[in-house]
């Protein structure tokens, strides 16, 4: 079904440009007059001149007499020159009038008939002996072009056999040539509807109706099209209380929630990628590819689906998951950048203090409209690291992006850090979340549903933390470390953070400070370390320096909290597993990715 409707939305494109085209073409047809589109401006045509006795000095049949079926004779003067045109059944024989020779047309004789044929201001600046050209449709053989230098840039051609002017062209009838093989779809000029891509064409149009017609009845097969004059009910419990949900039958379960302002997690915007919008539905509801893909067999069998991959016609009640979860505004107080591309942002809760345990995360709710890419207030020792990317407008649809909170709860302010995402090269726009935030001003206010998320301390365990993070993983590896410090029984912790370069090492000062005073230990490890930077801990990437320490440790005596890129996860988990690492002693966040 996806796969029909992108081949619908292409086909539909490619059927929309070429009714645009028809309709510039026929605008151009109907404001430009037939004797501009036919390149004539400069073009005259001579009255054919009379023999005279003394030109023609013989007209003999001997001259033909090998010609079978001579139909008609035709004698007539040629810029002073005679000649005899034989038709007969093989074409037209063109002989010279002065001694019944085959014709001939040399370069002089044909400029001097084009300029005869040639009515305008210029004079001839080129003169080119042809074969054949592209303007000149059906046209091959020997000939001549001559250009002119007039403000229309006029050719004419002359053929060399027959001394016939083929035709003139100049600017205006190469735009009408254009037009005309837009209009026709015949790329060749030969004005012939009968070609090969009109049947293409044709057939993308077939092609555009049929599946049109596939999509119109599986939207009435599954009551998709129902919407526009029926809603469904869905009685949604929420802390265990029952609410209505009456939403047309196309909306999805997720948008349902957000439209009623039941908060549910959702960090992907109803992509079907992040698994958060997690609720229970009758067990025997279907299964779709993202519920499998992303949620335990366990849940499956309970009953559980993704919110955004079922519609509200398809089921009669759903349970959400009771969560602490709730609609907050975040007046922005301080905003920095700690990195060349990632910002630190400082909001206060308007609405009354929001508690939150260390690893949660907020989503904000990104406004329609147009943002800048590049924020004004870059410092200026990492403004080299922005040149290649340009102030741009864009505008978007309201969305939710997820952020986690960066220090551990119990502060007057929710701290975050904020990567910005330059614009990618098949993209329309830069990161619409990040580079909304970046440019966000203190005082602005912005809404944001939360806490959400179930990366968080493992309470009870008296085994010690290994935190492994990269990038913008720091925000809830910090969090949870700084709630683990301030325990009156904390735990040894060790924290292996990777980044690319020196610049980009987060609270590399803050976190050396814990290691001195004792309080944890401290591996930055950069991948591609500054040569001038001078370097002196630890290079590559940040699993395999984690993997070297742990050939030399108990893994059993440790929990292990991971965040950052999809690839670093991807890869340290890999890791931990073939360390033998236990499953249920990992913990980690990926913001769906």
């Amino acid at each position: 079904m996806r796969f029909l409707q992108g081949i619908h939305r292409w086909t539909g494109l490619i059927l929309l440009i070429q009714l645009l085209l028809w309709t510039i073409s026929g605008l151009y047809f109907a404001l430009v007059d037939h004797h501009g589109m036919a390149g004539q401006q400069y073009a005259r045509s001579p009255q054919p001149e009379t023999l005279s006795p003394a030109q023609l000095t013989e007209v003999s049949a001997s001259w033909w007499g090998d010609l079978d079926g001579v139909t008609k004779v035709h004698a007539y003067a040629q810029a002073g020159v005679p000649r005899v045109d034989v038709h007969h059944a093989g074409g037209v024989q063109y002989l010279d009038g002065r001694d019944g020779s085959v014709w001939r047309t040399s370069r002089d004789f044909a400029q001097q008939l084009a300029q005869i044929s040639y009515a305008g201001p210029g004079n001839v600046k080129q003169t080119t002996a042809i074969t054949h050209s592209r303007e000149l449709h059906g046209w091959s053989g020997e000939g001549f072009r001559f250009d002119f230098d007039d403000d229309l840039n006029t050719r004419v051609y002359v053929d060399a056999a027959s001394g016939a002017v083929v035709a003139h062209r100049n600017t205006p009838w190469v735009v009408a040539d254009w037009m005309f093989r837009l209009h026709f779809i015949d790329y060749t000029g030969g004005r012939n509807f009968n070609n090969l891509v009109i049947t293409l064409a044709a057939l993308i149009t077939l092609w555009f109706a049929l599946s049109g017609l596939m999509l119109l009845i599986k939207l009435i097969s599954t009551g998709d099209m129902r919407f526009s004059f029926r809603k469904y009910s869905v009685t949604a419990i929420v802390a265990g209380q029952p609410k209505q949900l009456v939403e047309p039958a196309h909306k999805t379960l997720l948008q349902a929630l957000q439209s009623n302002n039941i908060v549910i997690a959702s960090g992907c915007g109803g992509g079907g990628t992040c698994g958060l919008c997690q609720v229970k539905m009758a067990d025997d509801t279907p299964i779709s590819h993202a519920d499998r893909a992303l949620l335990p067999s366990r849940q499956l069998q309970e009953g559980y689906r993704l919110a955004c991959q079922h519609k509200v016609n398809d089921v009669h009640r759903i349970e959400v998951p009771q969560t602490d979860a709730r609609h907050v505004n975040l007046q922005l107080k301080s905003t920095k950048f700690i990195t060349p591309m990632l910002r630190e942002l400082c909001f206060e809760v308007l609405d009354r203090k929001l508690d939150y345990a260390a690893g949660q995360y907020m989503l904000f709710t990104i406004p329609a409209g147009a943002g800048r890419s590049r924020p004004e207030d870059i410092p200026e020792h990492f403004l080299s690291q922005w040149q290649h990317i340009e102030n741009t407008e864009y505008m978007h649809s309201a969305v939710q992006r997820s952020y986690s909170m960066a220090t551990a709860a119990g502060g007057k302010e929710l701290v975050f850090t904020v990567r910005y995402q330059p614009q990618a090269t098949d993209a329309p726009s830069p990161g619409i979340g990040s580079s909304f935030l970046c440019n966000l001003k203190p005082g602005e206010i912005i809404a944001a549903e939360g806490p959400f998320g179930d990366f968080q301390r493992q309470p009870g365990a008296r085994r010690k933390l290994c935190f492994i993070g990269g990038g913008a993983g720091m925000a809830p590896l910090r969090a949870l470390m700084q709630e683990e410090l301030n325990d009156t029984a904390s735990r040894p912790i060790i924290f292996f953070y990777g980044a690319r370069n020196r610049h980009e090492l987060l609270y590399y000062d803050e976190f050396m400070q814990h290691q001195q005073r004792g309080e944890l230990t401290f591996i930055p490890v950069l991948s591609e370390p500054e040569k001038a930077c001078l370097w002196q801990q630890d290079v590559g990437f940040v699993h395999e320096i984690a993997g070297k320490w742990l050939q030399s440790q108990s893994v059993d005596a440790y929990d292990f909290y991971l965040c950052g890129p999809p690839s670093m996860l991807s890869a340290t988990l890999i890791m931990l597993k073939e360390h033998g690492v236990d499953e249920t002693r990992i913990r980690y966040d990926d913001f769906g990715s």
